[in-house]
């Protein structure tokens, strides 16, 4: 019996942690209503496009405390320059709102999109 927890137990932590480290593509996806980053972008992708900055200022709000949420989940697992770019692109959105440049807002958005598609790779 202690042989096999002597083998069991380095194992299945090893197993573990394997799991975490490569589990960046699925950990980044929504497990729920309050962590929707990618579909929260396109939502601020059609605020803004319709000139709606309420609605947009309030999405930005749901989206960075959303990817608070998705980077306790990844931060083992992604790049860390990642992480940092996504968060400045959201600090970023935050500030063309306040003076309702689109064109500003659209360009972080597609770079968000790049930087969501190569996360956790």
């Amino acid at each position: 019996m202690n042989r096999f927890f002597l083998y069991a137990i380095p194992l299945v932590t090893l197993a573990i942690f394997i799991v975490i480290m490569t589990g960046g593509s699925w950990l980044k996806q929504p497990f729920g209503e309050k962590d929707r980053v990618y579909e929260s972008f396109e939502k601020l992708e059609g605020y803004v496009g319709d000139g709606d900055w309420d609605k947009a200022q309030e999405e930005v709000d749901y989206t960075a405390k959303a990817w608070k949420k998705v980077v306790n989940r990844i931060q083992f697992s992604a790049e860390r320059e990642y992480m940092l770019d996504i968060a400045g692109v959201i600090a970023k959105i935050e500030g063309s709102i306040k003076i309702k440049d689109q064109k500003a807002i659209l360009q972080e958005i597609y770079y968000f999109y790049s930087l969501w598609e190569n996360l956790g790779r």
